[in-house]
């Protein structure tokens, strides 16, 4: 009778069902762990989409809520008679959708008194003033006083500011840009501001803030949110972000004391105060035009909310977007405070027959920030 070998190992049918178990076990775990880090890469693109979101909001009311201090009745630049607005915004100008928005104020940050001037009709080749300390080379500079104009109907308190580029400083002595984008040879655009300067001085000098934003319709494909440093007034845009598909603005203006465009009914509107009016489409361009003759009695810009639309660039695991967001009121495409761009259908529509923004599954986000315009319409 044979012994039994001691320590007798795994058959070959047993190492078989072994390998098997394993293998499936180990397909189960790498099953879990990519969808685990699909889902994990998903959260992650929706946390950065939330974050430019933000980001790209922040930057655009951080400007809203200043626009038109120390600017509240516009100002003017070399080389133009109008007066151009605090807020000026175009509707759908690049074509296909975006809105585009210009935003101008004063930093009071860098502020000096001006004490002497050239007087008005003179070319205005320097400028002093009691403390410089805060400005430098090359900035733009407003100019800015507030004198009771008798030539507007009525009568009333009136602002006048124009905009200048220091080329130096000496001393107090400001020496301003005669030539280019910000000067002429007498920079006729400061005439109001040097004649209403008083014998006590009334004139402000302020740093200059000019911010353009818009989505670049040269790349539609990227949706890059884009930045002028002038105000759109030059071909200076420079690039944020990408992913950004929409800029929709609407806004709200007090027209009580306008009575060539007050409405006598407004069921148009989203409410029933016919002096105070929402506009999301090519109303807004026009009435934010700049001024070729200056009344009191025009409307005032007092309300403005922007909505900015966001898209991931990679596929996720995530279910894609059917449509883009509605920022619009259907009933009221003109007149809603949010914009005029309808629905674009995503699901079942080729990537051809789409915008070139729009193609690729992704998921969209979209936020609407709304902010008064204090500068402006104030206590209106």
């Amino acid at each position: 009778m044979r012994r039994r070998a001691a320590g007798r190992g795994f058959t070959l049918i047993e190492l078989m069902i072994a390998l098997t178990i394993s293998s499936l076990l180990v397909a189960m775990i790498l099953q879990i762990f990519t969808r685990l880090s699909g889902g994990y890469r998903s959260q992650q693109s929706i946390a950065e989409l939330q974050r430019r979101l933000s980001a790209g909001q922040s930057m655009i009311q951080r400007d809203v809520r200043q626009a038109g201090f120390q600017l509240i009745d516009g100002f003017k630049v070399a080389g133009a008679t109008a007066t151009r607005q605090p807020v000026e915004i175009l509707d759908n100008s690049s074509s296909f959708g975006p809105d585009e928005l210009h935003v101008f104020y004063a930093d009071a940050s860098a502020q000096a008194r001006v004490l002497t001037f050239p007087v008005a009709g003179a070319p205005l080749l320097t400028f002093t003033v009691d403390d410089p300390d805060r400005f430098g080379n090359d900035e733009l500079v407003v100019l800015t006083n507030r004198t009771i104009d008798v030539g507007l109907t009525p009568p009333a308190s009136h602002n006048r500011a124009c905009v200048v580029q220091i080329t130096s400083i000496a001393g107090t002595v400001f020496t301003a840009r005669v030539n280019g984008a910000w000067g002429t040879a007498t920079n006729a655009q400061c005439d109001e501001v040097r004649a209403a300067h008083g014998g006590t001085p009334n004139t402000m000098a302020y740093r200059f803030v000019a911010h353009g934003y818009r989505i670049d319709p040269t790349r539609r494909e990227l949706g890059i949110l884009q930045l002028s440093l002038s105000g759109g007034l030059l071909d200076d845009w420079q690039d944020l972000g990408v992913g950004f598909t929409d800029l929709q603005l609407a806004s709200r203006w007090y027209e009580g004391e306008d009575t060539s465009t007050r409405r006598t009914s407004d069921t148009a509107d989203l409410d029933t105060d016919p002096q105070r009016d929402w506009y999301s489409g090519p109303d807004q361009t026009t009435l934010s035009a700049p001024l070729t003759t200056f009344t009191t009695q025009r409307p005032l810009p007092m309300e403005l909310r922007v909505t900015l639309v966001v898209r991931t660039r990679n596929r996720l695991d995530a279910v894609a977007s059917a449509a883009t967001p509605v920022l619009t009121d259907a009933s009221r495409p003109s007149n809603n405070d949010l914009g005029n761009r309808t629905a674009v259908t995503l699901a079942g529509v080729a990537d051809a027959s789409r915008p070139a923004e729009l193609r690729g599954d992704a998921l969209f986000r979209y936020a609407t920030v709304g902010s008064d315009l204090r500068n402006l319409a104030v206590g209106r």
